[in-house]
């Protein structure tokens, strides 16, 4: 899915990689000189004097994006003050032209005129009303600030994406919402995981046990769960809550794309909320290197470091390698995690056409986590004696409680562009993670042989559970791009390949000693060990045909696709030494309606599709008929607007059906019957912005997410899976002033409204709101001697709010995130 050098990526298809690297020098040599004298008069090489003509590719669209483009494809520099090309439009360049020439036509209609240097850079400068420019400092930019949709965002708005392609596309031509989380998102809000990336996400629920418990992410998207993860759009194995699932650390990524809504097209089965694509940092073509080191709450020492660049003077070779190492405790008493991470990668530029890069993960966790599920009563209700169980409550033993995994991810991409118009990708991965939890969760209060149940004790079950889970995909595609007519195609046509095993031994033991919820001695004290009652060996394998066109006609842009899929799963029950098998085949479809007006609106109307295979048969009585795959479907009505380069608005309605849920037989009632459905409907918003020195981020969604069918008395049901209403907003000010130049405040809010408590919603888990917060300072500013160093303060949950982020059933509640603090400092050269 990566091209050949994430960091010359540009939209137009006609760039090469040769000029733009020599853009990538200028825009360097540009800034080095641009920030002590507050202006872009660049000292370009020869090269740049010469330019000549180049084919320019340019859609209409928001100026400054465009004068981007167009510096990256000319191979010079141009400079000018952002304040100026805000909300100012352009109507495209297409064809063969000189910078000069180009540029011109490319300013037509607007209010800014170029002033050409000897050098061979340009400067662009307001034209007053006289028809003189007026001279003002700028800013110089080239190729190098071109967004890749492989590639990493500047700041926290990124305009493209691949995930909902596969192809390197504007978000506003993708009729789907997308919302993506940016590198600096992350580390501005302090996020040490997925789960907390995501928490400033419209449209996804990341309260629960890994709200915590920080061996697992687990999210769920417009009320359906678990949303599949996907790294460089490669499956990720995931085989349940506990154990099983490698876990992505967000250092390692430039970014975190979230896709709405089915798509089994691009990525064959799954669920229908959506997907979650990991995108990994990859080499760069300039030397750069970060180092890392924190401190926080719970006893954590964490550090980091990423260095990048070429090894060679021609850039043929390029490296990249990320190291992580934290450890400390958590939040529940006697739990504690630490990690030791190393991913290197490798970038080959075989030629001008050819590409190949190796990646790696080698990551070891350990560390003694605990579930932590919670009865209703005693923490979302207070207790029998008035009381609710403490936040730090440990319900397992210490001398037993464990956690290790062993996680392995190898891969490469492969690039090469037969012509301008036709490319070929190729990508694999592997992955092995190999992983033991030991612990315990609660069952039931404890009740006598009189029947009297006692709600300060509670039943347990002790289990020892390991998992040795393997997934190797492969992606393979062309993109063609050509017209027919007036009609613009970008076709893509791949096929693919995922091959999942799952080796799962469970020890389990159901009699050991109750705890109690509201006492300090915690452990078992019996010799009660469990034994293997599970013993399980399962493969899937899938096989999928695609095809999908971008059809764009002036404004409005088609996309069209459709796949086949042949899925297969064999469940081997050792134990009981059963197999069972299950083959299916399926085509899904998408089809979606944008229209891009030359103000930077893009509404559109989209249909998609997806399926996921279910293991069982149907009552003997009913025929023992096997079941059929969950199907999945969704209407959506949306507008995405980018008044401004760094500004990105979206907004959808959507419905998402998901049919052939299994439910219970309501004759036979020992066999499973076929005949649920789940109904979702809602409204998203989330705005992103990034304007002179401040930065927003806002979010709000509405869902009506209910059991339509269901014989187990849940029909008419709201879906427990997830609030109602949940809102969210982020606001960061970079003071400027000078005894306070280099300071940047930031604060957020998130809310989440009352949800069910359990599918009978019998009760109700009440609404919540929590804020954090970050202070960062450049020491740059401080001093030029310290250049690159960066300290940052991050507070989640300042005023350290005690509240029940959700809960699925009366024994499976869990307490949010109390108040955690951690500073660092992170020097850049």
């Amino acid at each position: 899915m990566t091209p050949r050098n994430p960091q010359h990526r540009i939209a137009s298809t006609h760039s090469r990689v040769k000029p733009l690297s020599h853009a990538v020098h200028a825009a360097l040599l540009g800034v080095a000189l641009a920030a002590p004298l507050g202006m872009a008069l660049v000292a370009q090489p020869a090269w740049a004097q010469t330019a000549g003509e180049a084919q320019f590719n340019i859609a209409p669209g928001p100026l400054a994006a465009a004068l981007t483009q167009f510096a990256a494809t000319a191979g010079v520099t141009v400079s000018f003050d952002p304040a100026h090309a805000n909300g100012q439009r352009t109507a495209g360049l297409q064809g063969r032209y000189s910078p000069d020439a180009g540029l011109r036509q490319l300013l037509a209609g607007s209010k800014l005129e170029a002033v050409r240097h000897d050098n061979g850079s340009y400067s662009l400068l307001p034209i007053v009303a006289s028809g003189a420019a007026l001279q003002l400092g700028a800013t110089s930019i080239s190729g190098a600030q071109i967004e890749s949709a492989y590639g990493p965002v500047d700041g926290y708005v990124a305009t493209r994406s691949a995930t909902g392609t596969k192809t390197d596309t504007p978000i506003l031509e993708i009729p789907q919402t997308i919302n993506v989380v940016t590198a600096a998102q992350v580390e501005t809000q302090g996020a040490r995981n997925l789960t907390q990336a995501l928490r400033y996400t419209p449209g996804v629920n990341t309260g629960g046990y890994t709200d915590r418990n920080s061996i697992a992410d687990e999210i769920t998207s417009r009320g359906f769960a678990p949303t599949p993860l996907y790294l460089d759009g490669a499956y990720i194995p995931y085989a349940g809550s506990l154990g099983g699932a490698p876990q992505i650390d967000p250092y390692t990524l430039e970014r975190i794309e979230v896709l709405k809504g089915p798509s089994s097209v691009l990525y064959g089965q799954n669920q229908p909320g959506g997907l979650i694509n990991m995108v990994s940092k990859r080499p760069t073509s300039e030397q750069r290197s970060q180092v890392k080191l924190g401190a926080g709450s719970y006893n954590r020492v964490n550090g980091a470091f990423d260095s990048s660049g070429p090894i060679d003077e021609q850039k043929q070779f390029l490296y990249r390698i990320v190291g992580v190492a934290d450890k400390g405790n958590e939040q529940v008493d006697h739990n504690n995690s630490q990690r030791k991470l190393l991913a290197p990668s490798l970038t080959w530029n075989i030629n001008d056409d050819s590409a190949l890069t190796l990646l790696a993960q080698v990551q070891r966790d350990d560390g003694v986590p605990d579930y932590q599920s919670l009865p209703r009563i005693g923490s979302l209700d207070r207790g029998p004696n008035g009381e609710r169980i403490n936040r730090h409550f440990f319900s397992g033993d210490s001398d037993f409680n464990d956690y290790k995994r062993d996680q392995y991810v190898f891969g490469y991409d492969f690039t090469h562009d037969f012509s301008e118009d036709l490319k070929y990708r190729s990508s694999a991965r592997y992955t092995d993670v190999r992983d033991q939890y030991k612990g315990f969760y609660l069952r039931s209060f404890v009740t006598d042989a009189d029947g009297v149940t006692d709600y300060t004790h509670a039943n347990r079950a002790k289990v020892d559970w390991r998992q040795h889970n393997i997934a190797w995909t492969v992606d393979n595609n062309l993109e063609y791009r050509f017209n027919t007519g007036a009609l613009e195609h970008t076709t893509l046509m791949g096929v693919d390949y995922r091959h999942f095993t799952r080796k799962y031994d469970g020890y389990n033991a159901s009699n050991v000693l109750p705890v109690d919820l509201y006492g300090k001695n915690n452990y078992d004290t019996s010799s009660v060990m469990p034994t293997l009652t599970t013993k399980w060996d399962n493969t899937l394998r899938q096989t999928g045909v695609y095809l999908q066109d971008q059809i764009k006609l002036d404004k409005w842009i088609l996309t069209i696709g459709g796949r086949q899929d042949w899925a297969e799963i064999d469940n081997k029950d050792l134990l009981a030494s059963s197999i069972e098998e299950k083959r299916d085949s399926q085509f899904t479809g998408r089809v979606g309606l944008t229209y891009v007006t030359d103000f930077g609106l893009a509404p559109y109307v989209s249909y998609s599709e997806s399926f996921l295979p279910t293991l069982g048969t149907a009552a003997p009585e009913r025929g023992g008929k096997a079941f059929e795959p969950t199907k999945g479907e969704q209407y959506e009505v949306g507008v995405k607007y980018q008044p401004f380069e760094k500004t990105l608005i979206t907004a959808s309605i959507y419905e998402v059906k998901q049919k052939n849920v299994l439910t219970g037989d309501t004759v036979y009632t020992e066999y499973m019957a076929q005949s649920g459905e789940i109904r979702s409907r809602g409204i998203e918003l989330e705005v992103k912005s990034s304007l002179q020195n401040i930065d927003v981020m806002a979010a709000a969604s509405y869902m009506d997410s209910f059991y339509t069918k269901d014989s187990w008395g849940a029909q008419d049901n709201r879906n427990e899976a997830q609030a109602p209403v949940s809102a969210s907003a982020w606001i960061d000010y970079h003071f400027t002033q000078a005894n306070l130049n280099g300071l940047t405040f930031g604060a957020g809010a998130r809310y989440t409204g009352r949800k069910p408590g359990d599918q009978a919603n019998s009760f109700d888990v009440p609404a919540w709101v929590v804020y954090d917060a970050t202070v960062s300072y450049d020491m740059g500013k401080l001093d030029p001697s310290l250049r690159g160093l960066q300290t940052r303060l991050n507070v989640q949950n300042i005023f350290d709010r005690e509240y029940v982020s959700d809960c699925n059933y009366a024994f499976g509640c869990y307490y949010g995130q109390e108040r955690v603090a951690s500073v660092e400092m992170t020097y850049d050269w």
